[in-house]
């Protein structure tokens, strides 16, 4: 039987996928309200934010984003360092390391939030994207945050530029808040985007990537962590391996992920899915649970290693009769699901595609951890 996949799509945004914690969050700034009471900042227009640091023009486009479509420029330093950070970049010429960046997504801004929305707390999601349509959906599923919080997006890979970033904070400044928290959507901290990101923000020493800017604001940054291996991640992975599930018992779940280039990264990864298979397997019931990576953007030697073990471990449990069941925690439904399915060609398995955001849990998560952050520094 061929493999099959459940269909792709994300949820569809409602407040209630964000289930109580987005009531804690309104009651949260419902009791800051007086607080703010003293502050007049009815007259801030964000249309009309005057980003002073920034030489590249801000203006907002008909969906409201900054920066968008603007194009990368690479210069021979910046493809100097690129090749000597990046092992998959190693023996590729300036030209293909241009051409690689001109197939990343956009890096832009988004404020979602209205504009009477105000206040000292603000939300920044940091987010690798989901490209057009999915970053919309993304946006829509986060709305309801940005209708209690200032609320800004700043979307891309920070491989090149850290400008939407700071874009983005400056939207948050604009709309009053001193405190931010910082929401980095990945799902570990086990990656070179992730701490891309933190050298951005100043807490890491050094970049991941190109040596670009680091941001500047008078706000207090409150860190979120990844999602990593928190009890609702597992709640989702065991989700959609029911999704597809007929008879547990006799059926196989693989915990595929993206997994970082290097392997004391990559062994960390898999110990976190590890933790997440072993509660999957406990909850569920399966004859057997294993968290795997594809360390997708290693050179191609390291990547082909990891598959040849997924596609054993799908070839093994064939032949013992059981029913092979394809999960990942991948934030996205469309990040290398494709690739997943060239992998595993003329095997024999069930694949649930989704991303950790088709689930509400993700919200429910991002909500959570949003709420406890500003409890703690209120």
């Amino acid at each position: 039987m061929p493999a099959t996949s459940s269909p792709r799509s994300f949820s569809k945004p409602a407040a209630l996928t964000t289930g109580l914690c987005l009531a804690a969050l309104t009651a949260f700034a419902a009791d800051k309200a007086a607080d703010k009471s003293g502050s007049d900042m009815s007259g801030m227009d964000h249309s009309q934010m005057d980003h002073s640091g920034h030489s590249m023009d801000t203006t907002r486009d008909a969906e409201g984003r900054s920066l968008y479509g603007m194009k990368h420029k690479m210069d021979p330093a910046m493809t100097k360092e690129l090749r000597e950070k990046v092992a998959l970049y190693k023996n590729y010429s300036d030209a293909e390391i241009t051409l690689s960046m001109d197939m990343m997504g956009p890096e832009y801004a988004w404020y979602i939030s209205p504009p009477d929305v105000k206040g000292e707390q603000g939300i920044l999601i940091l987010m690798h994207g989901f490209r057009e349509q999915g970053d919309k959906i993304f946006r829509q599923q986060v709305q309801p945050m940005g209708d209690i919080f200032p609320t800004s997006m700043g979307v891309g890979m920070a491989m090149m530029m850290s400008d939407h970033i700071q874009v983005a904070l400056d939207d948050l400044k604009a709309a009053g808040a001193k405190k931010i928290a910082v929401v980095p959507i990945t799902s570990s901290g086990t990656n070179e985007l992730y701490r891309q990101w933190l050298y951005i923000f100043g807490k890491q020493d050094t970049p991941e990537f190109a040596s670009v800017p680091r941001v500047k604001t008078d706000a207090k940054l409150l860190f979120v962590k990844p999602p990593g291996d928190d009890p609702l991640v597992a709640e989702v992975l065991l989700d959609h391996a029911n999704e597809i599930s007929k008879d547990p018992k006799n059926e196989v779940v693989i915990i595929a992920g993206h997994g970082p280039s290097s392997a004391e990264d990559n062994a960390e990864e898999l110990r976190v899915l590890e933790g997440l298979a072993k509660i999957v397997k406990q909850d569920g019931g399966f004859a057997d649970v294993r968290g795997m990576t594809l360390q997708d953007d290693a050179p191609p030697a390291i990547r082909d290693a990891n598959v040849k073990k997924m596609r054993e471990v799908v070839e093994a449990a064939t032949k013992k009769g059981q029913r092979v069941l394809v999960v990942t925690n991948l934030i996205g439904a469309r990040t290398i699901q494709a690739k997943l399915r060239s992998d595993l060609k003329d095997l024999t398995y069930e694949f649930n595609a989704k991303g950790l955001v088709n689930h509400p849990n993700f919200m429910k998560w991002m909500g959570e951890a949003v709420r406890e952050q500003f409890e703690r520094n209120s």
